[in-house]
């Protein structure tokens, strides 16, 4: 029995291409470094030639794969691999589907309109559209959200697939930020009741002080979330009192998504 494993296992390295994996380790590496990494540091975290990783960041930037800060000469994940993820989620046409509705929720409330998915237990900015007030919020596409410290993530916390849901909130790591913060998994199954509810969620400054947030469902054509709406501004402009209105403008907008990608309401 262990000859035929170790002859399958020989069997599988002959077609195994190295460089191929090393392109994978270092993808693998910059997702933990949103800021990304030089040649040097990446040199030294993956133990690889200098050579080997020079030539890997040509490819990969050539390919589109990676984007060089020339201030820095850093180098990080570009916005291609978004592309890649959707489409392994099946909402590929997502963004297509919500840019229309987004501008037009943006000329009614002036605030900032943002567009994000679930990926590996974060939500990720896909697409925004800047709001019209003299200072706006500006983020760039790839940042990600922590599940309990923020709307979006809230919201998927509350409405994803049972157990993908239950597997979510158990690799939560309850980071307090400050005050406000929800700090254990009894006090989000709270809120969680709480947004299923109402219908959307909101963020009072649980993260970063001094800004607001309400972000509701986007559902697919098979009534599963698909992603999620947000709106994001200073919280003396995003104010408590205008939420019921601002949540209702939201939840319109992200109906019409909904429907735009084939989901009927029960």
């Amino acid at each position: 029995m262990i000859v035929l494993e170790e002859i399958k296992d020989k069997s599988v390295e002959k077609y195994n291409i190295p460089m191929l994996e090393k392109s994978f380790e270092l993808l693998e590496l910059l997702v933990n470094y949103p800021s990304g990494l030089t040649m040097q540091e990446m040199v030294n975290l993956l133990d690889t030639p200098k050579t080997t990783i020079y030539r890997l960041l040509n490819s990969l930037s050539n390919m589109g794969y990676l984007t060089k800060n020339i201030d820095t000469q850093r180098f990080s994940l570009s916005k291609r691999f978004l592309k890649l993820g959707l489409a392994a989620l099946g909402e590929s046409n997502i963004v297509e589907q919500s840019l229309a509705p987004m501008r037009a929720l943006r000329d009614t409330i002036k605030e900032s309109i943002m567009l994000g998915v679930f990926m590996e237990n974060r939500v990720v900015l896909l697409e925004q559209v800047l709001g019209s007030h003299n200072f706006t919020f500006l983020l760039r596409p790839g940042t990600s959200f922590c599940l309990h410290a923020s709307a979006p993530g809230k919201i998927f916390t509350t409405y994803l697939p049972e157990e993908e849901r239950e597997k979510a909130i158990q690799s939560i790591q309850y980071t307090v930020f400050n005050k406000h913060t929800i700090a254990d998994e009894k006090q989000l199954r709270k809120e969680m009741a709480h947004i299923k509810k109402v219908g959307y969620a909101i963020d009072l400054e649980e993260e970063m002080a001094g800004v607001h947030c309400i972000a509701t469902p986007i559902f697919n054509q098979f009534g599963t979330i698909a992603a999620t709406l947000w709106t994001s501004g200073p919280s003396g402009r995003l104010s408590k009192d205008k939420f019921p209105e601002i949540s209702k403008e939201l939840i319109r907008t992200a109906h019409t998504i909904s429907a735009n990608l084939g989901y009927i309401p029960e």
